[in-house]
């Protein structure tokens, strides 16, 4: 048995992978990553592995918005879509506000590394409110493309570990994954 992480799009993907391999109680446990083409496709694809393997769903999702109220509607919508397949204990959603990618602009040295071209101040600022859209200009600017092939690849060998203590939005979903995995395994603390 495992516990899956759905994410929307191959950045959020990747950056969930890194996040797993870099986190010493996660790193080499029974976790499956799987990245969509956007919000929607992760709740469908979170509903299907909740389903039809019965094993524990983590869905971090774009938040798309820093509304409060809307990100409480939107989870309100995925939480009736999940129910639906499993109870509540069995899954776990997650917005990030706004994207996932913000992430990467919450440690400068981390993130310059990631890029082909130094952002500038504005962008790093911008990256703050909408980073996919940074990312990909950046990107566009130093003449590597496709996006987000580029920044993916360059993901491949990041540590990415300090964003769990840079990210207290991760904490919901490091306990989540601890705790499912811990309860596959009796004798193991989570």
């Amino acid at each position: 048995m495992s516990v899956s992480i759905v994410t929307p799009g191959r950045v959020a993907g990747k950056l969930m992978r890194r996040l797993v391999e870099g986190h010493p109680r996660l790193r080499g446990r029974d976790l499956q990553i799987f990245s969509t083409d956007g919000n929607i496709g992760t709740s469908r694809v979170a509903r299907e592995i909740l389903f039809k393997e019965r094993v524990p769903v983590a869905v971090v999702r774009d938040a798309q918005t820093f509304s409060p109220e809307l990100i409480a509607e939107q989870c309100g919508w995925v939480h009736l879509f999940l129910e639906q397949a499993a109870p509540p204990s069995e899954w776990l959603i997650l917005p990030i506000a706004p994207e996932i990618a913000v992430l990467l602009f919450r440690d400068e040295h981390l993130l310059r590394p990631l890029l082909p071209v130094s952002p500038s101040f504005e962008q790093l600022i911008r990256g703050r409110y909408e980073p996919n859209k940074v990312l990909a200009e950046i990107f566009a600017q130093a003449g590597e493309q496709p996006f987000p092939e580029a920044l993916v690849s360059r993901m491949e060998q990041a540590d990415l570990s300090s964003l769990w203590a840079l990210s207290p939005e991760l904490r919901p979903l490091e306990e989540f994954l601890l705790q499912k995995l811990a309860a596959q395994q009796p004798g193991i603390a989570p």
